[in-house]
């Protein structure tokens, strides 16, 4: 994906180029969507696997445990300093 997107991008468009990387997450009413619309899903939807978080809308969500959240920043992190060593990671969320 990264290695598609820096053969994609032009030169002009790198300049204060930032990402913003969001983890999958879910909260109960929409795993229930998820799984009704689509119920071949793939996406990790057990809550065991996952820790909770109070959300800004007043709902508990899951997202990945710590571990798994450092793992995937560092992941993408490394792809993106590799492909676009001039940008800027805003969040990670």
């Amino acid at each position: 994906m990264f290695e598609k997107l820096e053969a994609a991008l032009p030169v002009f468009a790198r300049k204060d180029l930032t990402f913003e990387m969001i983890q999958h997450r879910f909260t109960k009413p929409a795993k229930r969507v998820i799984q009704e619309n689509y119920p071949m899903t793939k996406l990790e939807l057990d809550e065991s696997k996952r820790k909770t978080k109070w959300g800004k809308y007043g709902i508990w969500k899951y997202v990945y445990q710590d571990e798994e959240q450092e793992d995937i920043k560092d992941t993408l992190g490394s792809y993106i300093s590799k492909y676009f060593p001039e940008s800027k990671i805003e969040y990670f969320t």
